[in-house]
């Protein structure tokens, strides 16, 4: 992903990103499930189960989906994120793809003070680009304020494939097919 046509990396004098701490932390539904692997391995139904395979099992599904994720440059599982800037130092800011809502466009004063912004009135959203932007609306730009000295402006926004997307009817196969080589690699060597 970037961010106003820079890496990630590069967000690094400017703010960081990260996946939006909350309680309870945030649970993926990954695009296989236990019993899909275990099918896909041929793998015989245990009695009683082992729980430490079907913990290993699933930490390679988790694995095998964070690397497809990188190799797609997209999220395949819906993820929340915080972006915080110590100022808006782009027009556009691009989010992860693909991006589904933006949650929050906030900035801090010096005073200490908040002020949310809202979308239609302050900014807007286009999903249909990928990855996702938000900019100004139409003839304006980001507010001019006196910052507050670090990590002034949040942007929370979602992004990645639920399961019900029909991006899983589609590419997705695809892509469940490469996770499932992976961790069949894993598992049996």
């Amino acid at each position: 992903g970037a961010l106003g046509g820079l890496a990630w990396g590069s967000l690094a004098p400017y703010g960081s990103m990260s996946l939006t701490e909350t309680s309870p932390a945030q649970d993926f539904t990954e695009p296989i499930t236990l019993a899909e692997i275990k099918e896909y391995l041929n793998l015989p139904d245990r009695s009683p189960t082992d729980d430490s395979e079907d913990d290993l099992l699933n930490a390679m599904i988790s694995a095998a989906r964070e690397v497809a994720e990188v190799l797609q440059g997209r999220d395949l599982v819906r993820k929340q994120y915080d972006i915080s800037l110590d100022y808006f130092w782009t027009y556009q800011i691009q989010c992860r793809d693909p991006l589904v809502t933006v949650d929050l466009v906030r900035y801090r004063n010096s005073d200490g003070s908040y002020t949310t912004l809202t979308e239609g009135t302050h900014y807007i959203v286009d999903t249909s680009k990928h990855p996702g932007l938000i900019s100004p609306v139409y003839n304006t730009t980001w507010p001019t304020f006196t910052a507050w000295p670090s990590s002034a402006v949040l942007v929370r926004f979602t992004s990645g494939y639920a399961a019900t997307d029909a991006f899983w009817n589609d590419a997705g196969k695809r892509i469940i097919v490469g996770m499932k080589l992976l961790v069949s690699t894993w598992y049996n060597n």
